[in-house]
């Protein structure tokens, strides 16, 4: 399927990792101007790598295991209007951190997860969203590994996985500075959260919720008004 951005467009019918909410919130929230050098991991078709080059000059590194992810993103990367400032692996996290001098002002990944649910049946399924090939425990060794001290790790996790993670960063003396909570609907309870997480451990997260849908089932206007760098659309005026 094809994804018409602002400034760029994504073909993502053989990706694992899809254009979608997720993708659009992390891409969004995530203030790329002042890095120089970011990496995305789980690629998919490239979207989140993308978005960073169109809120930066940063050089970008965006890898995955999934061969026809690799090339899609690679097509997209070729077809938009930032080919050299992109380059896609087809390359694990773990073996991308030990390449040895590899550092990155900025970390963002949309990772596997449902480490609890049941798996699908689909391969490109369970290599896109859950922790077969990539558990929580691996992304975070490899980041820290692939981190300089001013380094931020950006990630959009479910609510559980994201405390989960958040436990797990700290024992290692990662802290959380950012964080924004999802909601679907006011009425429902929160479902993601997306957590900027930093060495220095500030005095206080600056913390933010956000409501993606309204009641009339449109998206919300915090929703559009976040996303409107991307999004072909406007926000309503009133």
């Amino acid at each position: 399927m094809s994804f018409r951005f602002r400034q760029f467009k994504v073909e993502d019918s053989h990706s694992t990792m899809k254009v979608g909410t997720d993708a659009m919130l992390l891409g969004s929230w995530v203030k790329p101007a002042d890095a120089s050098s970011i990496l995305d991991i789980g690629t998919g078709c490239g979207v989140l790598a993308l978005m960073m080059a169109q809120g930066s000059g940063a050089q970008i590194d965006a890898i995955d295991i999934h061969g026809p992810s690799v090339d899609e993103a690679t097509y997209n990367v070729s077809q938009s209007p930032w080919p050299g400032r992109i380059r896609v692996f087809l390359q694990p996290v773990e073996d991308h951190a030990f390449l040895g001098g590899l550092t990155y002002d900025i970390i963002i990944s949309n990772p596997p997860f449902f480490n609890n649910s049941l798996k699908p049946s689909s391969s490109k399924k369970l290599l896109a969203k859950h922790e077969h090939t990539l558990t929580l425990g691996i992304l975070l060794t490899s980041s820290l590994k692939l981190m300089h001290p001013g380094s931020s790790l950006c990630l959009i996790l479910p609510t559980t996985e994201g405390k989960m993670f958040t436990s797990m960063a700290e024992g290692k003396g990662l802290f959380p500075f950012k964080r924004l909570t999802v909601s679907p609907l006011s009425s429902r309870l929160p479902h993601r959260i997306l957590t900027e997480f930093r060495f220095l451990k500030p005095a206080e997260v600056i913390e933010d919720e956000l409501t993606i849908h309204s009641a009339d089932g449109g998206f919300s206007e915090k929703y559009l008004s976040m996303t409107q760098n991307f999004h072909l659309f406007h926000p309503k005026r009133t």
